[in-house]
């Protein structure tokens, strides 16, 4: 496997979440001869080529026989984002909005009114257990609005709650009911673009 410019520009965008990264190296693993092992079974005595994921970790190595000088090389399969909450689904102000928080000292500023999609791993619960499935989503269906500026305590220098201030919106709420606890519509707003503060 020959490193190129082309070959990392290819990997950073098969990896758009540590889940994904693991899921790209565990294949090139597999195609350079290495064996996923599974941290509950029992691992081989002999020597050979092994890799164990966990979630967005992922650990490989050589095994040669005897004792030998080894090295270990770490690297990150994380980087700065915007995560999905716990509890992110929620209506504010007529406008149906994703919750998300700061991972990793992501520069807030850099997520706003941008379109932005979704990635990594959904927990299902199914007859058997639970089972994890990738998600990737790249068409974009989230946008985090821009804080208005009259709601700054200093208009010249913006401030973002992490807490209150990156909540995406996805559309708009359902129309109130007598029966449902949704938001109504805000007049006049048919658009993200013009959402009230979120």
């Amino acid at each position: 496997m020959v490193a190129t410019a082309l070959g990392l520009g290819e990997f950073i965008d098969a990896s758009p979440s540590p889940f994904h990264v693991c899921a790209t190296v565990a294949i090139r693993l597999i195609d350079a001869g290495y064996t996923e092992l599974n941290e509950a079974d029992r691992w081989p005595e002999t020597p050979g080529r092994y890799f164990v994921v966990r979630a967005g970790s992922l650990v490989a190595w050589n095994g040669a026989e005897g004792l030998r000088p080894f090295r270990i090389i770490g690297a990150h399969t994380d980087s700065p984002n915007l995560r999905v909450k716990q509890h992110p689904d929620r209506a504010v102000a007529g406008w149906r909005v994703v919750a998300l928080e700061p991972y990793g000292g992501a520069w807030l500023n850099s997520w706003l009114d941008r379109d932005l999609g979704i990635s990594g791993r959904l927990s299902v619960r199914d007859g058997r257990g639970v089972t994890h499935r990738l998600v990737r989503i790249d068409e974009p269906i989230l946008r985090v609005p821009q804080l208005a500026i009259h709601l700054a305590d200093d208009r010249k220098s913006l401030t973002l709650d992490p807490q209150r201030h990156v909540n995406a919106v996805w559309g708009p709420a359902m129309r109130s009911s007598p029966s449902s606890g949704t938001s109504p519509i805000a007049p006049g707003c048919r658009r993200p673009t013009c959402s009230p503060p979120i």
